[in-house]
């Protein structure tokens, strides 16, 4: 069992988590699991994916110490995404350890939503503050061919149920891909905004072995939104976005219907970013498209202090690029697969 060894008065004084080029990191996406129940086309290959061993996962109790750990360095804000995370057993209990720790202002979660008519009201009365929940497509035909599975009415019930109980603002994600569901951005703006939310369009970006499956699918933003204005009066939302957030916002004057676009490849917004990642298996990354992770299981289960813990972060704030490499001449892309690092 891990030896667990606090020093919380050291923590509390010091530094706040800063990067080399004077970003502060505020916040952290905690991957509880690599695992997934769908097999989405973008995020990971047909075939030839490993899992960590169950054992080689971070224990609630590590997710829980490293998260406080992080709250006396400066985070406020935690999201929860996978793999998939409500495939991880007993979530809601990891949700309460989370949601009582000292300076946390935001606890959020990325879903498929496949399992949240049975867990939404749970994660709520745990303390999860609202969901984003990942939708490419309105079409059952169409989810079946990009998720690999037959998921359609499981997500709509979740959908549902995330709505009944309040998890809110919701939004939604659509990773946007070229012949693939690019005919659908109105009717998912449109869904999303009868739905009480946002829709958020990403773009497609190459990652792990799954970007060799498929040709580059790109759609940039800029299309996107010309695409959408002929049906919606989108204009800038300059009331809605706040700071770290990489979307950048749009709203219809018409209708109050609000988009954003995550515009990785065609506009990336690292000079703002202020975040890090922890991996399933107890590596601090400090970003999604950079090959560079701390090991911090290895402290924790090594007998060390909060003190080590907290160099953890700090070494891995240092090794932050100041923006990903995917638009170089030579595109330096993740080797990991997007199901492993949470998106």
């Amino acid at each position: 069992m891990t030896s667990i060894q606090h020093h919380s008065s050291s923590i509390e004084m010091m530094e706040p988590l800063r990067d080399n080029h004077r970003r502060v990191i505020s916040y952290l996406r905690v991957s509880v699991t690599d695992r997934c129940n769908f097999r989405c086309t973008y995020c990971m290959p047909a075939r030839g994916v490993s899992f960590v061993d169950r054992d080689a996962l971070l224990t609630f109790e590590e997710i829980e110490r490293v998260a406080r750990v992080g709250m006396g360095l400066g985070l406020t804000k935690i999201r929860l995404t996978g793999g998939e995370p409500c495939v991880r057993r007993d979530l809601p209990r990891l949700v309460g350890m989370l949601a009582s720790l000292n300076g946390l202002r935001e606890l959020a979660m990325t879903t498929n939503a496949s399992r949240l008519g049975e867990l939404a009201e749970p994660l709520k009365h745990a303390g999860l503050g609202r969901v984003n929940i990942s939708l490419d497509t309105l079409r059952r035909e169409r989810a079946l061919k990009i998720a690999r599975r037959d998921v359609f009415d499981d997500v709509m019930r979740g959908v549902e149920e995330v709505v009944r109980v309040g998890l809110m603002p919701l939004k939604f994600n659509c990773v946007a891909m070229r012949g693939v569901n690019d005919d659908e951005l109105c009717e998912l703006a449109l869904f999303a905004h009868q739905a009480g939310g946002e829709m958020r369009f990403i773009e497609y970006m190459p990652m792990g072995q799954a970007r060799l499956d498929e040709r580059n699918k790109t759609i940039t933003a800029a299309e996107m939104l010309a695409r959408l204005r002929e049906r919606f009066d989108f204009v800038p939302d300059t009331e809605g976005s706040c700071a770290g957030d990489p979307a950048r916002g749009y709203v219809c004057r018409r209708t109050a219907a609000r988009v954003g676009f995550i515009t990785s490849m065609s506009d990336h917004f690292c000079g703002g970013c202020n975040r890090m990642r922890l991996t399933a298996e107890g590596a601090l990354r400090p970003c999604l498209h950079q090959n560079a992770e701390v090991d911090v299981r290895s402290v924790l289960r090594g007998g060390g202090t909060d003190d080590d813990v907290a160099d953890a972060f700090y070494r891995a704030a240092q090794l932050k690029w100041a923006g990903h490499h995917m638009n170089a001449f030579v595109p330096i892309y993740s080797r990991r697969e997007m199901v492993s690092l949470g998106g």
